[in-house]
């Protein structure tokens, strides 16, 4: 992984969090730039009636290996799972707040994410 960064992140709420259900997503774009190099896009929301947040992290990766043939499955699970950590860790710094309980995401399986 190289260039790691947070494109986009916003977090509206209101000045009153309640307890509740929230949902959450995660949506990944892998978009190949060059030769086994990849740009690997991802974006979370987590949404509730009372607050709202997006966050985009973006990075590039680049596959080297003496087998090509895993490419394109290790690619699209390995780059989530390396990324991943650090879209959590925003997001519970992002929502350690006065008046709210940190959100604190719990680990995915990156081999079901689309």
């Amino acid at each position: 992984m190289k260039n790691f960064c947070f494109s986009k992140f916003s977090f509206v709420r209101d000045k009153v969090i309640k307890n509740g259900e929230l949902n959450a997503d995660i949506k990944k774009n892998i978009i190949p730039i060059g030769k086994h190099e990849y740009n690997v896009i991802l974006t979370t929301t987590i949404e509730k009636d009372d607050m709202n947040i997006e966050l985009v992290a973006e990075a590039q990766f680049l596959y080297e290996s003496e087998d090509y043939s895993r490419e394109e499955s290790i690619i699209n699970t390995n780059t989530v799972a390396i990324m991943f950590p650090f879209i959590r860790s925003q997001v519970t710094l992002l929502t350690s707040q006065p008046g709210m309980a940190p959100i604190i995401l719990p680990p995915i399986n990156t081999q079901k994410l689309k």
